[in-house]
């Protein structure tokens, strides 16, 4: 029998109080699927985690759907961005499971881990095969490295699962859930968990090398170079730890929760907050350069191309900024709201969006023109 516990019931609750301080305005369980799944783009496909509750691939060029996975349910939800390599897509799913007995019916939210081939959709493998493991909704991206996928799960653990077969390797329990991704570096794998601890372990072996507790939760993904580790927590602060022995090198304050992860582009280091700025700091100290303001707050890592930073500002939509200065070189729209609370995808002078709304809007890179748009599973 599975297990009920006071971690699903944290869980939903916690989900909610999510939804509500992002003013989705729909209210906890109001719609079939959930999520805020970033798409991903590889040869010439689109891979879109949708409203339908399922995972789409599409021809950018025909736009034309090529492929719906599971093709026999929904899922609750997809919060996991695809991750693509050595022709394997990974992603983790939110499910519910119901059982009835006579007149009584349980729900039981779960999740897995799941492996595709990318051409086809067939499913190569999932995790976990059997009801020896209880996992739960798996939300973060994962992260693939010498032979091993990493992913994360609500129910505060890291798997490291075999990418071929998806046989468990080593796992990592913390003491909270475990929203964001893993970051993979130089055979190390770091993971934040809501019991405010940052973990660095040997990607290998499962070992731990050392733990960092913050001030607050962690729920993004950890970015990491050779000498730092940079995460944000939700006692609004910034903070960047020493890759070989997990002290703190300095920390940066915003006025809000830090809960996108990081991203680091030379010099530079780029920090969302919901208190509707994005900073750029100088990635060795933590001096800030400039800071942009959005019009809402900024849920998702900021991506940097060409000398330009995209970014999704909830119900202001999506952002284009010199990375340089931080002015605004265009907004979509340009006016009115749309909620986008994942980060865009950049590509042959294109950004893809994948919105609240359902839909997928694809716009110009240089000057934020809708070039097309999209519902998955509808019409164009």
């Amino acid at each position: 029998m599975r297990r009920i516990g006071t971690k699903r019931i944290r869980l939903a609750a916690l989900a909610c109080v999510v939804f509500v301080l992002l003013a989705t305005g729909t209210g906890c369980g109001s719609r079939a699927a959930m999520g805020w799944s970033s798409p991903a783009l590889e040869g010439g496909v689109l891979y879109v985690g949708s409203k339908m509750g399922k995972l789409l691939a599409f021809d950018v060029e025909t736009r034309q759907q090529k492929w719906a996975f599971p093709s026999d349910r929904v899922f609750a939800g997809i919060y996991s961005s695809p991750t693509i390599r050595d022709q394997s897509l990974f992603f983790g799913s939110y499910e519910i499971a119901t059982s009835s007995f006579l007149i009584f019916q349980n729900q039981e939210i779960e999740g897995r881990a799941y492996a595709l081939d990318p051409e086809s959709g067939q499913e190569s493998w999932h995790f976990p095969l059997d009801e020896s493991v209880d996992a739960e909704p798996f939300f973060g991206t994962p992260a693939v490295g010498d032979g091993l996928v990493y992913f994360t799960s609500s129910d505060g653990k890291l798997y490291a699962l075999d990418a071929e077969t998806g046989v468990r390797r080593w796992e990592l329990e913390t003491g909270d859930e475990i929203w964001g991704g893993p970051g993979l570096r130089d055979g190390t794998v770091y993971v934040g968990s809501a019991d405010k601890n940052l973990y660095a372990l040997d990607a290998a072996s499962g070992e731990q090398k050392w733990s960092f507790s913050a001030g607050g939760a962690i729920y993004g993904t950890p970015w990491a170079d050779e000498e730092l580790v940079y995460f944000g927590a939700l006692d609004n602060k910034l903070y960047a730890i020493r890759a070989d022995n997990g002290e703190e090198a300095w920390t940066f304050t915003t006025g809000n929760w830090v809960w996108a992860g990081p991203v680091r582009q030379g010099d530079v280091l780029y920090v969302a907050s919901l208190d509707h700025f994005l900073y750029a700091l100088e990635a060795t100290n933590g001096q800030r350069r400039w800071q942009a303001e959005a019009g809402d707050m900024i849920t998702a890592s900021p991506v940097i191309t060409d000398g330009v930073v995209y970014l999704s500002a909830h119900s202001a939509g999506v952002y284009a900024l010199d990375a340089e200065t931080g002015a605004q070189i265009w907004r979509y729209p340009t006016e009115g709201n749309l909620v986008v609370m994942s980060a865009p995808v950049v590509a042959d002078g294109s950004v893809y969006v994948n919105a609240d709304d359902g839909k997928v809007y694809v716009l110009d890179a240089a000057t934020g023109a809708l070039q097309w748009e999209m519902a998955p599973g509808g019409t164009e």
